[in-house]
């Protein structure tokens, strides 16, 4: 058997590595906010969301490009048929996509309409738009082994790649329905948040240097701000996925804030891991392939797969619940562990 390249070897221990990542540290996310009861609140039921399809990534679609990385057979086409290695890959990173997009319009209405908050995030509301979510994507990916969107050499290339096995016209509407749509959504939501942040900083800071507390809602604030300090007086009766409501206004409204800075640092995260290989798949798509070396590509790819292993970090950064949680959890086993042994 031949020695592999340096090249697919590096490449192929960071895809483990991914993985592995990807694998456990969004297990331990799915774990802390099922565990906590003060972790299940709407935002946090659309981050579990999120981690379930970064775990799925981890586990299946990541797995089964580097298996396609590590084709050095010669054979004709790949070990894995590519019309089940891309529709998969499409199907698990649309539906991250798509999550993160929900995510962004739940902290969204979560400051422009604070009032019609609660209705509109009611539990089951919520669990229907998640399903018809991943409803929606799983026909998207999966159209081109229904009948339409393979391109004619989808099964006799020995590498996997979108604009060898798809057809341009369904690449098209790919790009347009995951991407472009998705980018549209979040670049609208996230400016919105970080303007509204903006302003409440501003005026906090105003507060401050006159030497004033703020007792509530006053004057000063019925402005062009006042959205979020309506948000952050009536978080007090935002929904929980189990059906519980928020009993204090002051550590809701923290948690509100500490769940809007962590969507906003997700989706900074999203857009620059995300952002090249989509721009190569668009170039490849306008009919130039060959204008981006495979080694670039295969730097993208990577970029993506990190992408469903960072959020854990940012969770454990600026969540102390979490935190907090983990350790709860990790006190407990080892308990149990010890005790185990001394039977």
């Amino acid at each position: 058997m031949a020695s592999l390249p340096l090249e697919t070897i590096l490449t192929s221990i960071f895809m483990i590595a991914a993985s592995v990542v990807a694998i456990v540290g969004n297990f331990l996310v799915i774990l802390a906010i099922l565990w906590n009861r003060r972790l299940r609140t709407v935002c946090n039921f659309l981050l579990l969301n999120l981690a379930v399809a970064d775990l799925l990534q981890g586990a299946i679609a990541v797995p089964l490009r580097l298996v396609d990385q590590l084709n050095q057979t010669g054979q004709s086409k790949a070990q894995v048929p590519c019309l089940v290695v891309i529709p998969l890959t499409v199907f698990l990173f649309g539906a991250s996509n798509f999550n993160l997009t929900l995510i962004s319009l739940d902290r969204y209405l979560a400051l422009s309409r604070p009032f019609l908050y609660p209705t509109l995030t009611a539990p089951r509301r919520v669990a229907s738009v998640i399903a018809l979510s991943w409803l929606l994507i799983f026909i998207i990916a999966f159209l081109p082994i229904m009948g339409w969107g393979a391109s004619n050499s989808a099964n006799t290339i020995d590498i996997c790649l979108y604009y060898t096995t798809l057809s341009k016209e369904y690449l098209f509407m790919l790009f347009s329905v995951v991407n472009l749509a998705v980018i549209i959504v979040l670049a609208f939501t996230n400016y919105f948040i970080l303007k509204t942040a903006r302003r409440q900083i501003r005026r906090i800071n105003i507060e401050k240097s006159h030497g004033s507390k703020v007792e509530g809602p006053s004057s000063i604030y019925k402005d062009d701000a006042s959205n979020i300090e309506m948000t952050l007086y009536s978080t007090q009766y935002s929904s929980t996925v189990d059906g519980h409501r928020a009993r204090e206004p002051r550590s809701t409204g923290g948690r509100e804030r500490r769940a809007t800075k962590i969507v906003v640092v997700i989706v900074g995260i999203f857009v620059f891991l995300t952002t090249p290989i989509t721009v190569i798949d668009i170039i490849s798509l306008l009919g130039c392939p060959a204008c981006t070396p495979l080694t670039v590509v295969k730097i993208t790819v990577l970029m993506a797969y990190a992408n469903g292993c960072v959020n854990v970090f940012i969770y454990a950064g600026f969540n102390a619940e979490m935190r907090s949680t983990w350790v709860s959890i990790y006190q407990i086993v080892k308990e149990k562990v010890i005790s185990c042994f001394r039977l």
